[in-house]
């Protein structure tokens, strides 16, 4: 027996993993709300409540202490893959603020204006200033779980992007502390206010401010359904990266020789938990029945084996593609938020994949070193939305604004279109604020 359905790429069934889209839980939903309109009133209280009531009981303090946060110790080879992920994270950010930035000029405030704005023969002068935003809110999952690397991922695009404040929510262990590989990486990149918080909670805690802690401007990270419904009943008073659903991954391998990789690949990305979803595509059922075995023969005695088993039957399913060009369709089609390209083509294949989040090219790049080391974030779009999202990147941390600048001469070539424009549209008041400049 298969450990997950195996499905023919033009099979009916393959709607259930094509078309998947966050769901929402109208009890869910309703406690969320519950949550956001206490912390609203009652603030860092409401917060320190809810803590305890989900993570902690014995927790004092909302907040890490600078004892705390000096005295967390991790051994001599995790300090050196910290270090080593940071260093490699903020190459990858630099260079792409350099791309971003490279047609702007400096200024004193944010990076300046358009080069070519200037140079224009059109009436006037007009650009935008790309600025940076004032203030981050971090979202790391914890409780149960060790993130260093969710805060490592999301901290220096910001950094990068030049936010001068930024704070870590992160919800503590059911002993009130936080794992020391997550305080250390924090530590390591400056970052010295982190809430012990989690969950709706501490999501609107960053959106609308408690003592101690303004609002910020917008909030970055995955985290569980409750903090994606509060993101979604927050959107607007708070910029969001976007929702972040279950982990998912898609898994192309054409090769019997690749399949340990293949089932390496796809086993990484359904450790988390048991609705994470993925996609396993081959040209063949020999090629799927050895990558079963494989996945079979890696669970065994697995720390997550349940977890995984779980996911595999509820969550998993394997494509038979008729082509390359067919699992391309597939891919594209899910919309996965990771992807495996397991072939000799895969440099190929890769180009006519446009929707995933993140795409790991060839037999020798693994799934893990997208998550912990490669350079890009690996916050990335859920439940389809790479159709239309990105990872967080330094441009989350950018806004633009438009900027216009006239004289008189300008006025007199622009009057005419802008007094048709407010007759069209029925609004002589802006119409009037060109012509009485020129009355004068």
């Amino acid at each position: 027996m298969s450990l997950c359905p195996i499905l023919g790429s033009r099979d009916p069934g393959l709607s259930r993993w094509l078309n998947r889209r966050p769901s929402f839980d109208p009890k869910l939903v309703s406690s969320v709300a519950e949550i956001i309109d206490e912390v609203s009133r009652e603030g860092a209280e409401a917060v320190l409540r809810h803590s305890r009531r989900y993570d902690s009981p014995a927790l004092e303090s909302l907040f890490v202490t600078p004892e705390e946060l000096e005295s967390a110790v991790v051994t001599t080879d995790e300090l050196e893959a910290l270090r080593l992920a940071i260093s490699r994270v903020q190459e990858f950010h630099e260079t792409q603020k350099s791309v971003i930035t490279k047609d702007w000029q400096e200024l004193p405030i944010g990076y300046g204006w358009r080069t070519d704005a200037t140079e224009s023969d059109d009436p006037g002068f007009e650009g935008q200033r790309l600025l940076p935003l004032a203030s981050a809110g971090i979202y790391v999952p914890g409780g149960r779980a060790n993130y260093p690397s969710s805060v490592i991922m999301n901290v220096i695009p910001a950094q990068v992007a030049g936010v001068q404040r930024i704070v870590i929510a992160t919800p503590v262990g059911p002993d009130g502390t936080l794992a020391p590989a997550v305080l250390v990486a924090a530590r390591l990149l400056g970052i010295q206010t982190i809430l012990k918080a989690g969950g709706a909670s501490a999501i609107a805690a960053l959106a609308l401010g408690i003592p101690e802690l303004p609002r910020v401007d917008k909030i970055v990270g995955p985290g569980n359904a409750y903090v994606n419904e509060a993101k979604r009943q927050l959107w607007g008073s708070v910029g969001l990266d976007g929702y972040a659903g279950p982990s998912e991954v898609a898994v192309y391998v054409d090769d019997e020789n690749y399949t340990d990789y293949a089932a390496a690949d796809l086993l990484t990305q359904i450790e988390h938990a048991p609705d994470n979803v993925g996609m396993l595509i081959a040209p063949n059922q020999e090629v799927i029945d050895e990558t079963m075995a494989e996945i079979e023969h890696l669970l065994a005695g697995q720390k997550h084996e349940e977890t995984m088993r779980r996911a595999l039957k509820e969550q998993c399913v394997a494509v038979i593609s008729e082509s390359a060009l067919d699992a391309i369709r597939v891919i594209n089609d899910f919309a996965p938020e990771h992807l495996s390209l397991i072939c000799e083509s895969a440099a190929a294949m890769a180009q006519g994949v446009v929707n995933c989040g993140c795409v790991l090219i060839g037999a020798e790049t693994p799934q893990s070193c997208g998550d912990f080391i490669s350079g890009p974030s690996h916050t990335l779009p859920t439940a389809g939305a790479a159709r239309f999202g990105s990872p967080v990147n330094v441009q989350d941390f950018f806004k633009f604004q438009s900027v216009s600048s006239l004289t008189m001469t300008d006025l007199e070539i622009l009057n005419a279109a802008v007094q048709m424009f407010g007759e069209m549209e029925g609004f002589p008041m802006h119409a009037l604020g060109t012509q009485i400049r020129l009355d004068e």
